[in-house]
């Protein structure tokens, strides 16, 4: 019996190949194309956002690359940078330094496919004449993100209101953001009327601990909350310039703090807001040659000598919100007298007073709604 002669892993390989050339060249060809097309696919995302950037209405700006990461899903977008063309600011409207997007797994496996978006490092100016409003961002967002967003994280960022037609400028800002928005589309405890979750924390103007937490209904047109709001111990000073443009005074000394609570159902809201000021003084109105605000700074710091918890050396109140989402009605009488509560009562605590609930605004919006049905007019015209 003759053995057949030895062969080397190249001579088989050799020998495969000449055996099977159609194969290897179909299989070689799908090799090269998606090497190609892997080479070629950022750039196309690139210029396919940036494409859209362009159709925004008075908005502009570009992305400076994109990368990808086929292994897990996802891909980055570099150098975000969106401006308005027209009157807007000399600050950018957003630009972040890199957002990644990627194909939430744990989601997938429940059977919904949704994206995770991490965000670092993002800027967002707003003012007057730069609010984002009427530019057509849904276009925009459903390029960037071809799923919808499960997870929103920020990592690191700062938001900041800025009024250049005020004297001197005003320029109100958050920074260091650290946001985390979870179950945005309800992949989990669908039933409840709130099922996402929002934190936030950062750092205010005044070096102020700002934090912010509680739930969210993100699949309504007009989304349903219940969240708290709290802003710690800034110092006041560093609001001169907006006390002084909407209330003509100046302080020179204080500390600040912020605490709100609000709920909102199907547009309607309730909450409060309640500023609460400890060691204030105002500046020497020696300082100030405007006779007019000589005499209006002195009845002011008369009032918040004599109307300030003095145990606590604290001058606050407390003013309730309710009405229209976009447009609540302030009660404006009752923050008055809550001043007085204050001074001559206990002291208003520097924290949420846990008064407002979701089923607050839920109780509201039905309210308004019997109100605005057609029978209720009708009952009503007969009476």
């Amino acid at each position: 019996m003759t053995k057949s002669p030895h062969r080397t892993p190249v001579q088989s390989v050799g020998r495969f190949m000449a055996r099977h050339k159609i194969l290897v060249s179909f299989v070689s060809g799908w090799i090269v194309l998606g090497i190609a097309a892997r080479a070629y696919l950022p750039y196309w995302i690139r210029d396919e956002i940036n494409r859209e950037i362009e159709k925004l209405d008075n908005y502009s700006g570009a992305v400076q690359s994109v990368s990808l990461s086929l292994w897990r899903g996802a891909y980055q977008i570099h150098g975000l940078n969106i401006r308005k063309v027209r009157d807007g600011i000399d600050k950018p409207f957003v630009r972040t330094d890199l957002i990644d997007l990627a194909i939430d797994w744990g989601a997938l496996i429940g059977g919904d496919i949704v994206a995770e978006a991490d965000i670092y490092d993002i800027d967002m100016n707003f003012a007057r004449n730069q609010t984002g409003e009427g530019a057509g961002w849904v276009g925009f967002v459903k390029v960037l993100s071809p799923f919808s967003v499960n997870r929103l994280t920020v990592h690191g960022g700062r938001l900041a209101y800025i009024d250049y037609s005020a004297d001197p400028d005003i320029n109100l800002y958050i920074e260091d953001i650290v946001l985390s928005v979870t179950n945005v589309r309800n992949v989990q405890d669908a039933g409840t009327p709130l099922p996402s979750r929002l934190d936030a924390f950062g750092t205010s103007v005044g070096g102020g601990e700002f934090t912010m937490a509680g739930n969210v209904n993100f699949m309504k047109d007009v989304p349903d909350f219940d969240v708290s709001l709290e802003l710690r111990d800034a110092d006041l000073t560093a609001f001169n310039d907006y006390a002084r443009e909407y209330a003509a005074l100046d302080f020179s000394k204080g500390r600040l703090g912020i605490f709100m609570e609000l709920a909102a159902a199907d547009g309607k809201v309730v909450g409060y807001v309640k500023p609460v000021a400890t060691d204030v003084a105002l500046l020497d109105l020696k300082q100030d040659k405007n006779p007019f605000n000589i005499v209006w700074e002195a009845l002011a710091s008369l009032f918040i000598e004599l109307f300030q918890n003095q145990p606590k050396d604290q001058f606050a109140a407390r003013i309730p919100l309710e009405g229209d989402l976009e447009n609540p009605d302030k009660n404006m009488w009752a923050g008055f007298l809550s001043i007085f509560k204050n001074a001559f009562g206990q002291a208003f605590s520097k924290s949420e007073d846990g008064t407002v609930e979701f089923n607050d605004a839920f109780l509201v919006a039905r309210k308004d709604k019997e109100e605005e049905s057609p029978r209720s007019r009708h009952r009503h015209v007969k009476r």
